[in-house]
């Protein structure tokens, strides 16, 4: 039997096209590494632009309502604006002891709050509407501090969705809404790592319900009225989160109403 004679023009062929593959795959690696530097850069391009509309809805906030409510600077989170309402500040009592009927002065407090929130709405996502009280036990009404805490942030909710609009602005969308009830359990100034603080019966037990009742009460004093904790931790925590890359436009929603241009 004979073997085939392979000239030296068919033993070329195969470096060639080695060549080619390799070419092919250098250019496949490039594009990926292409798309992949480039959704990097859009991410980045997205998050300044997140901070900058937190930056502008901060700003608009502290000038418009200065020392009525409280806006952490720092909570370690960059796609959310809290708004604290407690007893101590300069807005005065949301709610009567015991009540989930807003007072006058908590009334025209949210108005000016509503006002901003309206002129930015297209500057977040949605808004978390949480109620807190101290550890005094409930009566009346409600059968524990749970629901007076959810009953006070379900009437920031429906009054914000029930008042008039500011002049030239849409009301809020409900959509954007949750109303959540916090109780005693997340006092003011309790540290994120006191939370699932271990005990010996329970290494899961948190919140370290100590630190609850101290934030609460204070030997000697009246605790509802004389405590500066407990008029802290009395509060409603209005909540803007953020995006940092922009939703589909909602039927009937801003974005919609607009174009969903931005």
């Amino acid at each position: 039997m004979r073997l085939r004679h392979i000239s030296d023009t068919d033993m070329d062929v195969w470096p060639a096209f080695t060549d080619f593959l390799t070419s092919v795959l250098f250019i496949v690696i490039l594009f990926i590494f292409g798309i992949l530097f480039s959704s990097l850069a859009q991410s980045s391009s997205e998050m300044e632009q997140m901070i900058e509309q937190q930056k502008r809805v901060r700003k608009e906030l502290e000038a418009r309502l200065g020392s009525k409510i409280e806006i952490p600077s720092e909570d370690g989170n960059l796609q959310r604006i809290i708004l604290r309402i407690d007893e101590r500040g300069g807005g005065g009592v949301l709610f009567p002891r015991g009540s989930a009927q807003l007072s006058p002065e908590g009334k025209r407090l949210l108005d000016d709050i509503v006002a901003v929130l309206e002129a930015n709405r297209d500057a977040y996502d949605t808004i978390q509407v949480e109620g807190h009280t101290d550890d005094v036990p409930i009566s009346g009404n409600y059968l524990s501090n749970w629901e007076l805490s959810a009953a006070r942030a379900g009437a920031v909710v429906n009054y914000i969705l029930s008042a008039p609009s500011s002049a030239g602005s849409r009301q809020l969308e409900p959509w954007r809404f949750s109303a959540n009830g916090r109780a005693e359990f997340r006092p003011y100034g309790l540290p994120e790592d006191q939370m699932d603080l271990a005990s010996a019966d329970n290494p899961r037990r948190g919140p370290n319900l100590n630190y609850v009742v101290r934030s609460n009460q204070t030997a000697g004093v009246n605790p509802i009225l004389d405590n500066p904790m407990a008029q802290r931790n009395r509060r409603i925590e209005i909540i803007l989160t953020y995006k940092v890359k922009r939703l589909r436009p909602r039927p009937g929603g801003a974005d919609a109403a607009q174009g969903g241009a931005q």
